[in-house]
């Protein structure tokens, strides 16, 4: 019969010298964590317009960044009217959503796999022409202003 031996270790990152993270799972037994930054440092926000206008759903912070992780855009429909939702500094704009709501309600609800980073200093705004109701919900993280890059350089990255 063999013999169990237990080894005591510690996964360090060689990089800065930290312990990785673990946890105490359902069964009692020690469980290495792994997951995404997004699902560690995640935050939501979520605005409602029922007027024509525009609101500023989030915004940067001392010109970082933000990280997308989940979209979800709700309206009314309302004949002649849009729900529109775009990434904009002041001077350089983007749309991530542009919705016609004149014939059907828009109900879109997006878990972003890939990297939907904004560019330095800018803002997610929620649109809306013509009278109608609409709720933006986003998921997402922020990235510091010295990985975050400039409106040229993630237009070059596109």
């Amino acid at each position: 019969m063999w013999g169990t031996t237990i080894l005591k270790s510690q996964i360090i990152a060689s990089r800065h010298g930290k312990e990785l993270h673990s946890y105490d799972g359902y069964d009692g037994e020690p469980v290495l964590v792994t997951t995404t930054h997004g699902a560690q440092h995640g935050s939501f926000v979520a605005v409602t317009r029922s007027t024509q206008g525009t609101t500023a759903a989030i915004a940067a912070q001392s010109n970082d960044a933000i990280v997308l992780t989940d979209l979800i855009l709700t309206t009314d429909k309302v004949n002649a009217t849009t729900a529109t939702v775009i990434i904009t500094d002041g001077s350089n704009s983007e749309t991530l959503i542009a919705a016609d709501l004149t014939d059907a309600p828009c109900n879109i609800a997006i878990s972003f796999a890939g990297h939907w980073q904004t560019w330095q200093a800018c803002r997610i705004d929620l649109v809306t022409v013509g009278v109608v109701t609409a709720t933006l919900a986003l998921g997402y993280f922020r990235i510091p202003w010295n990985v975050a890059d400039t409106y040229g350089t993630w237009n070059a990255k596109r």
